[in-house]
């Protein structure tokens, strides 16, 4: 569909590059043609004038610089039946006719009385226009030739016409390559219209899955957890050591599911916020005490005075600070993650870096996007999630590779939110 969509301008840019050069050449032709009628007709009828003048009369210089004045031409001589230059208005009489510059069969055949006008000899990148014309005497008789040059005076309007085909040529180029641009960014922008109906037909799909999926499994989680604390609450005494462990252990997984349900409740749809004075530093701490009982080998440290308390819904910063913190602890594994926090007047910010082997090259772009994930068994929802839930906030959520090595992560998060922040309940 997509090279459909392509060849349709692009065939239609063709056809009109096609169209534009055809019509360009076409009208060149016809004008040259009606030029060069012109011009030969121009230079016949002053040719002829001039031998009628002439005829009868001893030719000279003067008379001859005279008519190359009156027409624009380059050249006039008159050459006798023994190819002697009787008088050029441009050189010295007497002389033996240039063969080179002479045509000898027009020469040949005006003598013959038939005057004729055509192309002569090369001057450098122009074609010198000649015409040769009988010249009579008192009796009637042909004894000479008159020869007229015509070049860039005369012939400058076929000129122009080439310089005008050249320059349509470039025009109906330069509206080719435009209008091929113009479909290959219609195509492009066609593509990414596609591409972002896909995506969005794909998310609302898997949005309506996820919240399914989450409610079909939050019942069973909780009739779990609750015969869980029933089991603790009567047969504490009863359980061994390793009873308890592996009761513990079920718990933990059932908080986990609960909490993938949480995410999948998340994306499949934006819940209110629910909006308070919230103190930054205590949902920090608890998300710092949370990951490192759950990774025994991992430390936070958090650096920086403690932050004001700034208008946001706690539990939803919460999942996103532990989300960015466990990431960090199981890219890290052992050692201590770096929260480091500073407020400024208009905002918050947060900085988690730890130092981990950091994000794959040519990952950081997708980072945030759904599904997409770097972790064997990842979801692809924590940091998509996490991002969305900050920028609800009016706030901003962006990866930095950390120095020398690791991952590095700020929020952003204003004091006050504007009026456009979506509350509980509103």
């Amino acid at each position: 569909m997509t090279r459909r969509r392509l060849l349709v301008p692009l065939s239609a840019a063709a056809i009109g590059l096609a169209g534009a050069l055809a019509a360009t050449v076409v009208l060149h032709a016809a004008a040259r043609d009606a030029v060069d009628h012109i011009i030969h007709e121009r230079l016949a009828g002053a040719g002829e004038s001039t031998a009628s003048l002439l005829a009868g009369v001893s030719p000279t210089a003067e008379r001859l610089r005279d008519v190359m004045r009156a027409n624009q031409l380059d050249g006039a001589y008159v050459v006798s039946g023994a190819l002697r230059v009787v008088a050029d208005a441009t050189g010295t009489p007497g002389r033996r006719a240039d063969l080179l510059r002479l045509d000898l069969d027009r020469w040949r055949r005006a003598l013959a009385g038939a005057a004729g006008v055509g192309p002569g000899y090369a001057l450098g990148g122009l074609t010198v226009l000649s015409g040769y014309f009988p010249m009579r005497s008192s009796t009637g008789a042909v004894e000479s030739v008159l020869v007229l040059e015509a070049g860039q005076l005369f012939l400058a309007t076929r000129a122009r016409i080439s310089r005008a085909l050249v320059l349509g040529i470039a025009l109906s180029v330069l509206s080719g390559l435009g209008l091929a641009l113009a479909a290959a960014r219609w195509t492009r922008a066609e593509r990414e219209r596609g591409r972002a109906a896909a995506e969005a037909a794909r998310a609302d799909g898997l949005a309506r899955l996820a919240a399914m999926a989450a409610h079909e499994i939050r019942n069973p989680l909780g009739v779990i957890r609750g015969t869980i604390d029933l089991m603790r609450e009567r047969s504490s005494a009863a359980l061994g050591e390793r009873d308890r462990a592996a009761l513990a252990d079920i718990v933990t997984e059932v908080e986990r599911l609960r909490q993938l349900t949480q995410d999948l409740l998340d994306l499949s749809s934006d819940r209110p916020l629910s909006l308070a004075a919230t103190n930054v530093s205590d949902v920090l701490d608890e998300a710092g005490r949370a990951v490192e009982a759950s990774f025994p080998d991992i430390r936070v440290r958090r650096e920086g005075a403690d932050l004001p308390a700034i208008e946001a819904d706690a539990a939803r910063l919460r999942q996103v600070f532990a989300n960015l913190l466990v990431n960090a602890a199981q890219a890290q594994r052992a050692g201590e993650i770096a929260v480091r926090a500073r407020a400024t007047a208009a905002d918050v910010r947060v900085v988690v870096a730890d130092q981990g082997p950091g994000i794959p090259e040519g990952a950081e772009g997708r980072l945030f996007d759904l599904y997409f994930t770097t972790k064997s068994g990842g979801t692809g929802l924590g940091l998509a999630i996490a991002r969305r839930i900050v920028d609800r906030h009016g706030g901003f959520l962006e990866y930095r590779r950390n120095q020398p090595r690791g991952a590095l992560f700020e929020i952003g998060l204003p004091r006050v939110q504007s009026r456009t922040v979506d509350r509980e309940g509103e």
